[in-house]
């Protein structure tokens, strides 16, 4: 009897655990708090610029440290909330601007410029609170990786 009360406490607080760790989940972060949680070193930056006025898709990759690392440091000034996979439209964001991070151990951190979406290893889903990105800044960025 003693036994099965010890196995019911520790289920009641494992469950507990999970429920705080889940709801923690979903509250606001710094950018930092979640580049942080992925533990990776971002190499290389790829950028989508969706067909316009007729023009073809274009796409291109940067490979440099410096340029990783000033899209980093401009992320930074923003706070970010987990979402729902349900609730983000990927299909309508297809034809978007967006710019990919990745690393060598293959994680990336996709930022759908438009929507203001942060998209991490494909699986999960960052809505920017203090939004919308500063889109001067992000045409400035592209056009002088171009």
């Amino acid at each position: 009897m003693k036994m099965r009360a010890v196995l019911l406490i520790a289920l009641l607080i494992g469950g507990i655990y999970a429920m705080l760790e889940t709801i923690n989940d979903y509250n606001e972060k710094s950018f930092d708090e979640l580049f942080e949680s992925m533990n990776a070193e971002f190499d290389s930056l790829t950028f989508n610029k969706p067909p316009m006025n007729g023009s073809p898709a274009e796409t291109w990759k940067i490979i440099d440290e410096v340029e990783v690392d000033e899209l980093l440091k401009f992320l930074q000034q923003y706070s970010v909330k987990k979402i729902k996979s349900e609730d983000v439209d990927l299909y309508g964001s297809m034809d978007e601007l967006s710019i990919s991070l990745q690393d060598s151990q293959g994680n990336s951190l996709t930022i759908m410029v438009a929507e203001n979406l942060i998209i991490q290893n494909s699986a999960f889903y960052y809505e920017i609170i203090d939004g919308p990105l500063d889109m001067n800044w992000i045409v400035r960025f592209i056009v002088s990786n171009k």
